[in-house]
């Protein structure tokens, strides 16, 4: 068992944890401030990014584990068992004892829909390879502007605020895959592309500057592309960038089907 303060991160924890009690134990982590994505986890069943989950956030207590009757069947009237037994006076166990001294517990797991490689480190390479297929880079038209003088124009591609507004707000996606984490759909193969690789197609098909929306539009436009896509917008709920992901699938599919 190890100390831990509400305001510490899961992140935080684990490090302890490797530190003092188990040096095997694997995770992935780098920046650890919500800004590398390398990270992300399930906590409690729910995807996120370690080092933004603070112990306060997600621990939960242990009296709310699921409850079972004598015979072993889950209990459906709510009662909390452990309470029944310390308003009678009878001996509490060690473990809850030592349970209502502490902050809770907190679950984790590698990040669902990806293989596991050990731990809580999952392989996202089938994330990157979809991101890949699609040319996330910016393919400009490549025509050099030039002032009246002749010499080259520095703000060749000067965008007006409104243009900007288009895609600005899917840069700040950082690939972490959460969002494909949450996606019911993405299995981590290639049945379906997933939200991130669809949201950074859409980054550039809203891009003034490229030339190659409708080129990255067909690539979306399949089966395994925006075909796949159930709108169940689960993939919202815990962008750490603060992406509504859902909107944003919604936005590109909708796009895409008006052509």
């Amino acid at each position: 068992m190890i100390e831990a303060r509400p305001e510490d991160t899961v992140l935080d924890c684990l490090l302890t944890i490797k530190r003092t009690v188990d040096p095997t134990l694997a995770f992935r982590y780098s920046c650890g401030h919500g800004m590398c994505g390398s990270d992300a986890v399930a906590i409690n069943g729910t995807p996120t990014l370690l080092c933004t989950a603070t112990v306060k956030d997600w621990a939960k207590p242990a009296g709310t584990a699921i409850q079972t009757d004598d015979e072993g069947f889950r209990r459906t009237d709510g009662v909390d068992t452990t309470a029944d037994a310390a308003d009678a006076g009878e001996p509490q166990s060690a473990s809850t004892a030592s349970d209502a001294a502490s902050l809770g517990v907190i679950e984790l797991a590698a990040l669902p829909g990806f293989p596991v490689q050990r731990d809580l480190i999952a392989d996202i390479d089938p994330m990157l390879d979809q991101l890949k297929k699609l040319k996330p880079a910016l393919e400009a038209d490549g025509v050099l502007a030039t002032t009246k003088d002749g010499k080259i124009d520095v703000f060749e591609y000067l965008q007006n605020p409104e243009q900007l507004a288009q895609y600005e707000r899917l840069t700040n996606c950082i690939a972490c895959g959460v969002c494909e984490g949450a996606c019911p759909v993405f299995a981590g193969g290639d049945a379906f592309i997933g939200p991130a690789a669809l949201i950074w197609s859409s980054r550039f098909i809203n891009d003034s500057r490229d030339v190659k929306a409708a080129e990255r539009m067909d690539a979306i436009d399949t089966a395994d592309g925006v075909a796949a896509c159930q709108s169940v917008r689960a993939c919202s709920r815990q962008c750490p960038r603060g992406i509504d992901v859902g909107e944003e699938m919604w936005q590109i599919v909708a796009k895409v089907r008006e052509r």
